[in-house]
């Protein structure tokens, strides 16, 4: 079962970025130059081999130091936003939702527990990615500077499991934006025209299509 999804091409705007933000018991992300910020987004599939049950969402909770601020999971391929913390150990434990999905059916289970070190005026991405089944994390430090003004500065990953290394394309241009990107490999952030792109996913070096093009992506300027 190939996992495939939009977890081949991660590519980060600040409409994705800068959501929900607001975290009361820790006040808005800002400036807090003396603060880490971390998000959380699940990017790890449902791979049942039950066809009906791999169509279910399973979602994941993310807890920090055994606290829960997420009154809701995180479903399949969303974030909590960005988080505020004291910077230093963090734990952080995932849980998956109890869910007539799961695969056995049942309660919530632990899927993960990853000991952190944050530092201070410094943001992360926490990825979960693979299956939820057997849940694989990545964890990026984020550069979130402004770009050259009327520019956009975007950054690639491939956070499929099981896609091989793969070319990003321009499908408005058939430009390689990122070639031959392995699996939990990040690229330098590179400045972009903004616009609306088309983006296509392909077999390194080669013409393989691995995934049709991913239309009306609206990049803005003077954005992340």
């Amino acid at each position: 079962m190939k996992l495939i999804k939009i977890g081949a091409l991660a590519l980060f705007i600040s409409t994705v970025i800068f959501q929900s933000c607001k975290k009361v018991e820790e006040g808005y992300v800002g400036d807090y130059p003396d603060k880490a910020k971390l998000i959380f987004i699940n990017l790890a599939i449902n791979g049942s081999a039950i066809p009906t049950q791999a169509k279910r969402d399973i979602a994941v909770y993310p807890v920090y130091n055994n606290i829960n601020y997420n009154t809701f999971p995180i479903k399949y391929p969303w974030s909590n936003g960005y988080k505020v913390f004291e910077p230093g150990a963090l734990t952080l434990r995932l849980d998956t939702a109890l869910s007539p999905g799961n695969d056995p059916p049942g309660s919530a289970g632990l899927a993960g527990t990853y000991n952190l070190n944050l530092q201070a005026n410094s943001y992360y991405s926490m990825f979960a990615v693979g299956t939820v089944q057997n849940i694989d994390t990545f964890l990026v430090k984020d550069n979130i500077d402004y770009p050259t003004p009327g520019k956009t500065k975007i950054m690639f990953l491939n956070l499929s499991a099981d896609a091989g290394p793969i070319d990003i394309v321009d499908a408005n241009t058939n430009t390689i934006l990122a070639a031959n990107v392995s699996y939990k490999e990040r690229r330098a952030y590179i400045e972009v025209n903004p616009g609306t792109y088309s983006m296509r996913i392909q077999a390194a070096g080669t013409s393989t299509v691995i995934k049709a093009p991913k239309t009306g992506m609206v990049i803005s300027p003077n954005s992340v």
